[in-house]
């Protein structure tokens, strides 16, 4: 990483020389050198700035980003019907409205191999990265009670129906 890169890193993140020291477990004055190009950026602390800058692209509203996926494996079985494969790219204004697209896919129709992409074509949440999230919210919607399916607005319909006919005598 050159020493404009490690600037430009932290004007992204809007970190200052402080705070990007303290993310990367180092003094202010280090991150200062190592902009200046008096000492060289060790190897680990460039690894930590893209780790970092992954996490901080994978916030929900970071955008645009392209939800890309295939409607079959990617290798299909020598017995699926088709060698065709289908694969679609659909830009959405940020990460939120992907996942979410990517959790109503995944319950309503065939999906393979989802992954989220940047503008620059950088890859913003893996194929198991972006299932491990999809679990993750549809856990979490499990736990409170929510559903997550196509069929989530009427079923809260139906919560919130139940839940005011229990209040009335």
């Amino acid at each position: 990483m050159k020493t404009e890169d490690l600037l430009n890193w932290r004007k992204t993140l809007r970190y200052t020389q402080e705070e990007a020291g303290e993310k990367l477990g180092v003094d202010r004055s280090t991150i200062q050198n190592w902009e200046r190009g008096i000492t060289r950026l060790p190897r680990i602390a460039e690894l930590a700035c893209q780790e970092l800058m992954r996490r901080w692209k994978q916030r929900p509203e970071f955008g645009p980003v392209t939800l890309v996926y295939a409607d079959e494996p990617m290798r299909p079985r020598p017995d699926y019907p088709t060698r065709a494969i289908f694969v679609h790219s659909e830009l959405y204004p940020n990460n939120e409205v992907a996942i979410r697209r990517t959790l109503r896919l995944r319950e309503t129709a065939a999906v393979a191999n989802p992954f989220i992409i940047e503008q620059d074509g950088g890859i913003v949440w893996s194929t198991p990265d972006l299932l491990r999230e999809c679990d993750r919210r549809r856990e979490r919607a499990r736990a409170n009670g929510e559903t997550m399916g196509p069929g989530a607005s009427k079923a809260k319909i139906k919560r919130h129906q139940a839940l005011k006919s229990q209040r009335s005598p």
